[in-house]
């Protein structure tokens, strides 16, 4: 199979399938291995519209005579990526006499991934499942590494497990369909993973014309890159136990609150984080952890990809500093993840408030005045 990385953690070894038409090729493959009777897709209604008819008839015919491909669909958005979701999944697939024999996948981004791989693991205490991610953000990050989770009011990915996959199958062909802001907002957690570990990527996106990729530009190649950098850190790390996996939270701390001081509407999760690590690298620097200079490199590679937020962002640094806040109540230390040079990354527990505030608000500033 074309791109073929492998994730080994936990005793588990599965492979991750990059390539262009990928999912038409293995998925026929990895049905007639497993043997299902029934496939549980779990996805978007647009994703269905758009994609439905290809994605069964890659699966139909691996599946018995009596098999059957079924979906559950939920509207699309993080504040749809909740217990009651899950629980109208779980009573789908008693109606449908899903087994523990057969197989969930996850078709679409980061909410359906986290969601389906969460419904997997528990339902009938767990469910063999495929991840089929069709945004960039979650062919390089969130389908890799068996993390899922849902949310509660009171923040992101409260509830969840480590389960990890059958398989991962980053079919870059989908990223066509996708909008211009959905490709940027992914390629902020691309430039995380140049940020921690890998400078050819931060060139290569360097070099694109008015920092975007140019028409036809295939994803493959960086795809690959990424996957295996998420691969080899959830080989050392599986269970986020180390700190060696957190360092994959760059810029996260931050965007998590800005995501939630916006609503979960007005921001995607990659412009949340590209924002983000733009505040870490200005920390980093303000506090004299840097032995390099790190901001304006942030700035040549993240902002090209923020061009369609809205402006002015309609959040304020105390409306940021609230949300982090709670998460201190709930006895989560404030932590962060700093570079003290590229490709150099540490944690830092709770920094000095009076830096927090100020990395915020002259941040949320100096994207106002770039109006």
């Amino acid at each position: 199979m074309p791109g073929e990385l492998m994730v080994r953690a936990g005793g588990k070894e599965y492979p991750i399938l990059v390539g262009s038409g990928s999912y038409k090729e293995a998925l026929p493959e990895i049905l007639r291995r497993l043997g299902p009777d029934k496939v549980a897709v779990v996805s978007h209604p647009p994703l269905r519209e758009m994609h439905g008819k290809d994605l069964e008839e890659a699966l139909r015919d691996e599946l018995p005579r009596h098999g059957r491909v079924i979906w559950f669909t939920f509207p699309e958005g993080e504040e749809n990526k909740t217990l009651g979701t899950v629980t109208e999944g779980y009573r789908f697939l008693l109606r449908e006499s899903l087994t523990r024999e057969d197989m969930i996948l996850a078709f679409g981004g980061g909410v359906v991934g986290d969601l389906a791989g969460f419904l997997a693991a528990t339902y009938m205490r767990g469910v063999r499942y495929l991840q089929l991610p069709t945004t960039l953000m979650s062919m390089v990050d969130s389908s890799i590494g068996g993390k899922t989770g849902v949310d509660l009011p009171e923040g992101k990915n409260i509830v969840g497990c480590f389960y990890h996959p059958e398989a991962v199958i980053a079919d870059v062909s989908v990223l066509r369909t996708l909008p211009e802001r959905e490709v940027l907002s992914g390629l902020a957690e691309v430039a995380k993973y140049g940020f921690l570990y890998d400078t050819e990527i931060l060139r290569g996106m360097e070099g694109w014309p008015e920092g975007r990729p140019p028409e036809g530009y295939d994803f493959a190649p960086l795809v690959r890159r990424c996957a295996a950098h998420k691969a080899r850190v959830v080989g050392e790390d599986e269970m986020d136990l180390k700190g060696i996996r957190a360092f994959l939270n760059y810029g996260h701390t931050f965007g998590h609150a800005l995501e939630a001081a916006a609503g979960y509407r007005m921001l995607r999760h990659g412009e949340a984080v590209a924002l983000g690590m733009i505040m870490a690298s200005r920390m980093a620097e303000w506090s004299g952890r840097a032995r390099v200079p790190l901001v304006e490199r942030h700035l040549r590679v993240l902002l090209p990809l923020l061009r369609d937020i809205p402006r002015p962002l309609e959040v304020s640094a105390r409306d940021i500093l609230g949300f982090m806040e709670a998460d201190k109540k709930r006895g989560r230390s404030l932590r962060f993840v700093l570079l003290r040079e590229w490709q150099s990354p540490e944690l830092v527990e709770s920094p000095p408030p009076d830096l927090v505030w100020e990395t915020v608000e002259r941040t949320l500033k100096d994207l106002h005045a770039a109006r």
